[in-house]
């Protein structure tokens, strides 16, 4: 509610400089955002929950299968989700997004350890004056994640650069393999 969005025009580019808005039209402007790159990304066959409306400030999605990552104590492949991250996290660039909120609280993670990304509304475009930043916290929150909880050390992580390099040939699938 009200204290979620009261620092939200200094943390994303809902709003101009100079302008203001309640936070009751933020939440909308949030929810709004959310759901047009939940439909987006869905239709481009990312792993989402299936979008459904959107009404006011709520998003009405299907039923998302998992557990939070960061209510998961063990993974039988740790480095095997860890891939998967990096690929979702390369993909996602791949068709000009960076996510800004890639971590642990954001990724869902079933029985089967498949991966379900949810919460959009803080993406930016790969052309944002700050997609390195964003880009490379994405990667270190989860790299940092995986490293304290299950103990899984990568031996490289992608970067922004590489992600677009793979993202016009197609191999990104190779580049990033750890297991």
């Amino acid at each position: 509610g009200r204290n979620c969005f009261r620092t939200v025009k200094n943390n994303r580019d809902y709003l101009r400089a100079n302008q203001s808005a309640s936070w009751l039209y933020l939440s909308r402007l949030s929810a709004l955002k959310e759901y047009a790159f939940m439909k987006a990304l869905h239709e481009k066959g990312f792993p989402t929950p299936t979008p459904v409306d959107v009404n006011r400030h709520c998003v009405l999605m299907s039923l998302a299968h998992g557990y939070q990552l960061n209510s998961i104590a063990e993974l039988r492949h740790p480095g095997r989700v860890f891939d998967t991250l990096m690929q979702l996290i390369c993909k996602l660039a791949g068709v000009g997004l960076i996510h800004c909120d890639f971590n642990e609280f954001n990724l869902l993670v079933d029985d089967e350890e498949r991966v379900t990304m949810i919460d959009f509304p803080q993406m930016v475009s790969t052309s944002h004056i700050n997609a390195q930043y964003y880009f490379d916290r994405d990667v270190e929150c989860v790299r940092a994640f995986f490293a304290r909880r299950f103990h899984f050390h990568p031996d490289a992580v992608p970067t922004l650069q590489q992600a677009l390099a793979m993202a016009g040939d197609g191999s990104a699938r190779a580049a990033l393999d750890v297991e």
